[in-house]
C-alpha cells in the first residue's frame, strides 16, 4: 500500500513538472490579423476593421443602413 501512494505522488509530480515547463498555447486570434486597420464609423461612431467597412466620399461606415442615412441628410 505505501509503495501505491509512492508511485502516485511521484507520477502527480511528473506530471505538475511538464505543464509547468510547457510553454503556455497562445491564444487563438478567430481570423484576426495582429495590427489590423481600424477606422470609425462615421455615423455612429464605432470603431471596426478597415476591410469590413464601407466607405464613400471619404468616410467610413459600418453598416449599408449608416450610409445610405448618411447619403439622405
Amino acid at each position: 500500500m505505501r509503495t501505491l501512494v509512492i508511485i502516485i505522488v511521484v507520477a502527480l509530480i511528473v506530471i505538475i513538472a511538464k505543464r509547468l515547463l510547457q510553454k503556455p498555447p497562445t491564444p487563438a486570434r478567430r481570423g484576426q490579423k495582429k495590427n489590423e486597420h481600424m477606422v470609425q464609423c462615421a455615423s455612429c461612431g464605432i470603431y471596426i476593421p478597415e476591410q469590413e467597412a464601407l466607405q464613400r466620399a471619404g468616410h467610413y461606415y459600418c453598416s449599408q443602413k449608416h450610409l445610405d442615412e448618411d447619403l439622405h441628410k
